[in-house]
């Protein structure tokens, strides 16, 4: 899909369509306004718009069909350079956020007890009354670390963020705080970048500590191990599961779940006393390192 945009005109498109595939069912009229002028749509409001993914973090590109100005598809984008056109099936189901008969289109306050499943609609005014009031009792009794912020990794969480510091609570954590945040900080010690790029194309041997890509969000580089697999690369897994990634590996480790700090500690052991590392390029790269 070849078409001249503007990167104005381009995150225009893309706020606005996340925008329009959250919060209502026909894409709205800016949207289109830009969507024509750079001819992803025709006037007949049929054609493809572009946007991002936000039902995950890992952000693939999508190409949002529109028919009679109305979204009727996700697909992957295939220009995109993170996704290289790949959607998942998560991704390709974002568009029930908008169309699922269950979503809840307006707040909801709970007038029966806890777990009877009783609610009344009211407007935003009240609920947000409701919320602030009962944020400020429990900051007057308990203080402020009383409460917990949790949200979602996606464009809410800053928003989420700065209701945190506003309200003075150190608590705040997202799907990261079980998953990304520890890799983060592994990676900020090791490399001190928060992540590093992969590149599989000429690795010959692959270690993989129980992360399941095979069945896991991370569908471009799932792509890029699978043909690394395919030329020759010796991929090792270590999970207590046997997964999909394990099926595709040379060797499974089937370790004892907790137990990977101790593994690699004792991978270390005899690669340190075998002497059966470049030592001198670990000297260079590692501190306090003898």
């Amino acid at each position: 899909m070849k078409n001249n945009i503007s990167r104005r005109d381009f995150l225009k498109i893309t706020g606005n369509t996340a925008g329009a595939l959250a919060l209502g069912s026909f894409v709205p009229p800016e949207v289109i306004s830009t969507a024509l002028k750079s001819g992803h749509i025709n006037n007949q409001g049929n054609g493809y718009i572009p946007t991002l993914c936000e039902m995950c973090v890992w952000r693939c590109g999508v190409l949002a069909k529109v028919q009679d100005g109305r979204v009727v598809k996700l697909e992957g984008n295939p220009e995109h350079p993170h996704s290289k056109g790949r959607l998942c099936a998560r991704g390709q189901s974002g568009l029930m956020t908008t169309y699922d008969p269950d979503r809840v289109l307006q707040p909801m306050v709970r007038v029966g007890k806890r777990g009877e499943g009783k609610f009344r609609k009211t407007s935003w005014e009240e609920a947000l009354d409701i919320v602030a009031e009962n944020m400020l009792q429990i900051k007057e009794k308990y203080g402020p670390e009383a409460m917990i912020f949790s949200s979602t990794h996606n464009l809410s969480q800053t928003q989420f963020e700065n209701l945190l510091f506003s309200f003075g609570s150190p608590n705040y954590g997202t799907q990261r705080s079980l998953c990304f945040n520890s890799m983060v900080t592994a990676f900020l010690l090791t490399y001190g970048i928060e992540e590093p790029s992969r590149n599989y194309d000429d690795v010959e041997f692959i270690l993989l500590t129980g992360r399941n890509l095979a069945e896991a969000i991370s569908t471009s580089e799932t792509g890029e191990l699978i043909h690394a697999i395919k030329r020759g690369a010796k991929l090792v897994y270590l999970d207590p599961r046997f997964t999909k990634t394990a099926a595709k590996a040379e060797e499974w480790i089937p370790i004892r779940p907790g137990t990977d700090a101790a593994f690699l500690l004792a991978m270390i052991q005899v690669i340190v006393s075998e002497e059966l590392a470049d030592c001198d390029f670990v000297r260079q790269y590692v501190d306090h390192c003898d």
